[in-house]
Protein backbone atom coordinates (compact mmCIF):
# COMPACT_ATOMS: atom_id res chain seq x y z
CA UNK A 1 0.00 0.00 0.00
CA UNK A 2 1.61 3.13 -1.16
CA UNK A 3 1.34 6.13 1.51
CA UNK A 4 -0.70 9.18 0.39
CA UNK A 5 2.03 12.10 -0.84
CA UNK A 6 2.82 14.62 2.06
CA UNK A 7 4.05 18.08 1.39
CA UNK A 8 6.93 19.22 3.53
CA UNK A 9 8.77 22.07 4.15
CA UNK A 10 12.09 21.52 4.68
CA UNK A 11 14.82 23.30 6.24
CA UNK A 12 18.30 21.75 5.57
CA UNK A 13 21.19 22.57 7.80
CA UNK A 14 24.86 22.13 7.04
CA UNK A 15 27.82 20.76 9.25
CA UNK A 16 30.86 22.76 10.53
CA UNK A 17 32.50 24.26 7.46
CA UNK A 18 30.03 23.64 5.13
CA UNK A 19 26.97 26.03 3.93
CA UNK A 20 24.00 25.76 1.93
CA UNK A 21 25.74 24.88 -1.10
CA UNK A 22 26.15 21.62 -0.01
CA UNK A 23 22.93 20.62 -0.60
CA UNK A 24 23.09 21.40 -4.25
CA UNK A 25 21.49 17.86 -5.58
CA UNK A 26 19.59 17.66 -2.77
CA UNK A 27 17.44 20.96 -3.18
CA UNK A 28 16.09 20.37 -6.96
CA UNK A 29 15.61 16.24 -5.73
CA UNK A 30 13.10 17.54 -2.64
CA UNK A 31 11.58 20.30 -4.74
CA UNK A 32 10.63 18.13 -7.43
CA UNK A 33 8.84 15.87 -5.13
CA UNK A 34 6.58 18.88 -4.77
CA UNK A 35 8.44 19.83 -1.39
CA UNK A 36 9.62 23.14 0.12
CA UNK A 37 12.62 23.20 0.30
CA UNK A 38 15.72 25.87 1.70
CA UNK A 39 18.95 25.88 2.68
CA UNK A 40 20.30 28.94 4.74
CA UNK A 41 24.18 29.08 5.43
CA UNK A 42 25.36 30.21 9.08
CA UNK A 43 26.99 33.00 10.06
CA UNK A 44 30.67 33.12 9.14
CA UNK A 45 30.28 29.97 6.70
CA UNK A 46 30.20 29.84 2.97
CA UNK A 47 29.17 32.89 1.51
CA UNK A 48 28.95 34.61 4.72
CA UNK A 49 32.29 34.05 5.54
CA UNK A 50 33.29 38.31 5.16
CA UNK A 51 31.02 38.19 7.89
CA UNK A 52 33.02 35.91 10.09
CA UNK A 53 33.84 37.17 13.79
CA UNK A 54 34.97 36.12 17.07
CA UNK A 55 31.93 36.16 18.66
CA UNK A 56 29.94 33.77 16.58
CA UNK A 57 28.78 30.59 19.00
CA UNK A 58 26.25 28.29 18.20
CA UNK A 59 23.68 30.17 19.60
CA UNK A 60 24.39 33.01 16.57
CA UNK A 61 23.76 29.84 14.42
CA UNK A 62 20.97 28.91 16.43
CA UNK A 63 19.64 32.50 15.95
CA UNK A 64 20.19 32.37 12.02
CA UNK A 65 17.55 29.37 11.39
CA UNK A 66 15.03 30.96 13.57
CA UNK A 67 15.61 34.06 11.88
CA UNK A 68 15.56 32.28 8.32
CA UNK A 69 12.34 30.86 9.67
CA UNK A 70 10.81 34.36 10.39
CA UNK A 71 11.98 36.07 7.60
CA UNK A 72 10.45 33.16 5.30
CA UNK A 73 7.00 32.54 7.56
CA UNK A 74 7.78 28.99 7.98
CA UNK A 75 5.57 26.90 9.89
CA UNK A 76 5.11 23.08 10.44
CA UNK A 77 9.17 22.42 9.30
CA UNK A 78 10.82 19.52 8.82
CA UNK A 79 14.62 20.40 10.17
CA UNK A 80 17.26 18.17 8.82
CA UNK A 81 21.01 18.84 10.61
CA UNK A 82 24.19 17.19 9.25
CA UNK A 83 26.86 16.57 11.28
CA UNK A 84 27.70 19.96 13.40
CA UNK A 85 23.93 20.76 12.38
CA UNK A 86 22.62 18.76 14.59
CA UNK A 87 23.89 20.52 17.21
CA UNK A 88 21.65 23.47 16.05
CA UNK A 89 18.90 21.99 15.03
CA UNK A 90 18.28 20.66 18.81
CA UNK A 91 18.61 24.37 19.61
CA UNK A 92 15.94 25.44 17.29
CA UNK A 93 13.56 23.14 18.60
CA UNK A 94 13.80 23.81 21.81
CA UNK A 95 13.34 27.65 21.16
CA UNK A 96 10.10 26.75 18.40
CA UNK A 97 8.56 23.73 19.13
CA UNK A 98 5.25 24.71 17.86
CA UNK A 99 6.57 25.65 14.48
CA UNK A 100 8.42 22.18 13.87
CA UNK A 101 6.80 18.98 12.98
CA UNK A 102 10.00 16.69 11.95
CA UNK A 103 13.56 16.55 12.91
CA UNK A 104 16.37 14.55 11.26
CA UNK A 105 19.35 13.83 12.06
CA UNK A 106 21.93 13.55 8.75
CA UNK A 107 24.91 11.34 10.64
CA UNK A 108 25.18 14.01 13.12
CA UNK A 109 24.90 14.57 16.82
CA UNK A 110 22.18 14.25 18.95
CA UNK A 111 23.39 16.44 22.24
CA UNK A 112 22.07 16.48 25.41
CA UNK A 113 21.00 19.43 27.28
CA UNK A 114 24.29 21.18 28.89
CA UNK A 115 26.98 19.77 26.05
CA UNK A 116 29.19 21.66 23.56
CA UNK A 117 30.26 19.55 20.41
CA UNK A 118 33.83 19.51 21.88
CA UNK A 119 32.36 17.12 24.58
CA UNK A 120 31.66 14.47 21.81
CA UNK A 121 35.18 14.61 20.54
CA UNK A 122 37.86 11.78 21.50
CA UNK A 123 39.75 13.52 24.55
CA UNK A 124 43.02 14.09 22.31
CA UNK A 125 41.07 15.44 19.82
CA UNK A 126 39.37 17.80 22.29
CA UNK A 127 42.93 18.48 23.56
CA UNK A 128 43.87 19.62 20.27
CA UNK A 129 40.95 21.97 19.56
CA UNK A 130 41.59 23.33 22.81
CA UNK A 131 45.11 24.31 22.12
CA UNK A 132 44.45 25.29 18.84
CA UNK A 133 41.69 27.82 19.39
CA UNK A 134 43.28 29.29 22.54
CA UNK A 135 44.13 32.45 20.82
CA UNK A 136 40.64 32.67 19.38
CA UNK A 137 41.95 30.70 15.86
CA UNK A 138 38.78 29.29 14.04
CA UNK A 139 38.96 25.99 13.07
CA UNK A 140 40.37 24.79 9.34
CA UNK A 141 38.14 22.14 7.72
CA UNK A 142 38.89 18.52 8.45
CA UNK A 143 40.52 16.96 5.73
CA UNK A 144 38.02 15.28 2.57
CA UNK A 145 39.53 12.14 3.56
CA UNK A 146 38.07 11.87 6.54
CA UNK A 147 34.74 12.40 5.81
CA UNK A 148 35.52 9.32 3.00
CA UNK A 149 35.61 11.63 0.03
CA UNK A 150 38.02 10.55 -2.26
CA UNK A 151 36.00 10.94 -5.92
CA UNK A 152 38.00 13.75 -7.86
CA UNK A 153 35.19 15.51 -8.98
CA UNK A 154 33.86 15.87 -5.30
CA UNK A 155 37.35 16.85 -4.13
CA UNK A 156 37.38 19.96 -7.05
CA UNK A 157 33.78 20.93 -6.19
CA UNK A 158 34.25 21.07 -2.02
CA UNK A 159 37.73 22.24 -1.44
CA UNK A 160 37.49 25.74 -2.36
CA UNK A 161 34.01 26.26 -0.78
CA UNK A 162 34.87 25.19 2.83
CA UNK A 163 35.53 27.78 5.23
CA UNK A 164 37.09 28.26 8.65
CA UNK A 165 34.97 26.96 11.50
CA UNK A 166 33.62 30.17 14.10
CA UNK A 167 35.88 28.19 17.30
CA UNK A 168 32.88 29.18 19.61
CA UNK A 169 30.46 27.41 17.54
CA UNK A 170 32.25 23.91 19.28
CA UNK A 171 32.83 25.26 22.48
CA UNK A 172 29.16 26.56 23.74
CA UNK A 173 26.97 24.03 24.89
CA UNK A 174 23.41 23.65 23.75
CA UNK A 175 20.33 24.09 25.35
CA UNK A 176 17.24 21.52 24.74
CA UNK A 177 15.57 19.31 26.50
CA UNK A 178 13.12 16.60 25.39
CA UNK A 179 11.42 16.83 22.12
CA UNK A 180 7.61 18.04 22.28
CA UNK A 181 5.54 14.53 21.42
CA UNK A 182 4.28 15.95 18.08
CA UNK A 183 7.96 16.14 16.59
CA UNK A 184 8.48 13.24 14.54
CA UNK A 185 12.23 12.11 14.41
CA UNK A 186 14.44 10.59 12.01
CA UNK A 187 18.27 9.40 12.05
CA UNK A 188 19.95 8.51 9.23
CA UNK A 189 23.33 7.04 9.38
CA UNK A 190 26.51 6.77 6.87
CA UNK A 191 27.83 3.68 7.29
CA UNK A 192 30.98 4.42 5.00
CA UNK A 193 31.91 7.04 7.70
CA UNK A 194 34.20 5.79 10.26
CA UNK A 195 32.95 7.82 13.07
CA UNK A 196 32.39 5.53 16.48
CA UNK A 197 30.64 8.72 18.16
CA UNK A 198 28.08 8.29 15.11
CA UNK A 199 27.78 4.74 14.97
CA UNK A 200 26.68 4.63 19.16
CA UNK A 201 24.41 7.25 18.26
CA UNK A 202 22.83 5.75 15.64
CA UNK A 203 22.63 2.48 17.76
CA UNK A 204 21.11 4.68 21.03
CA UNK A 205 18.31 6.01 18.72
CA UNK A 206 17.57 2.61 16.77
CA UNK A 207 16.59 1.64 20.61
CA UNK A 208 14.18 4.99 21.38
CA UNK A 209 10.48 4.56 21.12
CA UNK A 210 9.28 6.46 17.84
CA UNK A 211 12.41 7.19 15.94
CA UNK A 212 12.83 5.96 12.49
CA UNK A 213 16.21 5.02 11.76
CA UNK A 214 18.11 4.11 7.94
CA UNK A 215 21.36 3.95 6.88
CA UNK A 216 23.45 4.88 3.72
CA UNK A 217 26.45 2.69 2.87
CA UNK A 218 28.93 5.83 1.65
CA UNK A 219 30.71 8.23 3.30
CA UNK A 220 29.77 11.22 5.60
CA UNK A 221 29.20 13.49 2.54
CA UNK A 222 25.77 11.72 1.35
CA UNK A 223 23.92 14.35 -0.17
CA UNK A 224 26.87 14.65 -2.91
CA UNK A 225 28.06 10.79 -3.16
CA UNK A 226 24.40 9.42 -2.97
CA UNK A 227 21.92 12.03 -3.97
CA UNK A 228 19.00 9.93 -5.02
CA UNK A 229 19.13 7.89 -2.04
CA UNK A 230 20.07 10.78 0.33
CA UNK A 231 16.56 12.57 -1.15
CA UNK A 232 14.78 9.12 -0.73
CA UNK A 233 15.57 9.02 2.42
CA UNK A 234 14.49 12.56 3.46
CA UNK A 235 11.39 12.46 1.91
CA UNK A 236 10.07 9.24 3.26
CA UNK A 237 11.98 8.42 6.94
CA UNK A 238 9.07 10.25 8.88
Amino acid sequence: MTNPFVKRTYVLIAGAWHGGWVWRDIIPALRALGHEVSAPTLSGLGERRDGAHDDIDLSTHIDDVIAHLDMEGLQEVTLVGWSYGGMVISGVAERLPERITGMIYLDAMVPEDGKALVDYLPIESREALIELTRDGSSIPPMPLERFGVHQPELIEFLTPRLTAQPWRTFFEPVRCGPLAEHIAVGYIRCSGYDAPHFQETYARMQLRPGVSTAQIATGHMCMLSEPQRTTELLANLL
